[in-house]
């Protein structure tokens, strides 16, 4: 089995949060500036894989990487395990965002109105934080998936590679969202809690039967692997 080394990025920069949004004109720089930073993880003969989450901003990351970077490397794929929180609101499974109008255009088993979302104490306080995203990382119990499930899934998800017999070193950009990333950081890493990732910033795990070794910043840290 050879090195898996999965980079965990954030998608790039986005106009708002009001819906599924596409990145801006603009984003260019912040996806120019993470090509080298992961090319530096390859080593001589290592394969690229690009992967996304199914909304417009990571998909389109993912691909200006995969063009920037290796061109001939697979068509990026969605990985369901890089997706955001599974939260629920009347039945349906909803993406967050940062207008109740956009909870509620989501809800496809029952009708419901934006005053219906606000009238639930989670996407009330979730949709006034002056943080949202760390509304919902220290919420132990939101309708669905808190901070210590989602890092639970990615570390199982990046685990999960070990699986494959591969024949060289292979790196995987993984293009996702910020409360994934936060709860990587806190739950599965022990991090303290640094707010809002940079845009196309990246947590590097590099996954090997030996264990995972992790890089944020200038933290780097090792930890088991998870049992089977």
């Amino acid at each position: 089995m050879r090195k898996v080394t999965l980079a965990f990025l954030r998608h790039a920069k986005v106009p708002s949060h009001e819906g599924d949004m596409p990145i801006t004109e603009d984003s260019n720089a912040d996806i120019e500036a993470a090509v080298p930073r992961l090319r530096d993880l390859a080593s001589g003969d290592s394969k690229f894989l690009f992967l996304a989450t199914k909304t417009h901003r990571s998909r389109q990351t993912a691909e200006a990487l995969r063009l920037a970077i290796d061109p001939g490397a697979p068509e990026v794929k969605a990985a369901w395990g890089l997706r955001n929180p599974d939260v629920y609101l009347a039945g349906s499974r909803v993406e967050l965002g940062s207008k109740a109008a956009f909870f509620a255009s989501q809800s496809e088993i029952l009708d419901i109105a934006p005053e219906n979302v606000r009238e639930q104490s989670f996407y009330q306080g979730f949709l006034t934080a002056p943080d949202r995203i760390e509304y919902w990382v220290f919420s132990k119990n939101p309708p669905g998936e808190n901070a210590a499930a989602v890092a639970k899934r990615v570390l199982q998800f990046a685990q999960s590679f070990l699986a494959a017999p591969l024949e060289t070193d292979l790196v995987v950009a993984c293009v996702t969202h910020s409360p994934v990333m936060r709860a990587i950081l806190m739950e599965g890493l022990g991090r303290p809690d640094t707010g809002e990732p940079d845009w196309v910033e990246e947590i590097v795990l590099e996954v090997t039967r030996d264990g995972m070794h992790y890089r944020f910043r200038d933290h780097i840290g090792t930890l088991p692997l998870l049992p089977e």
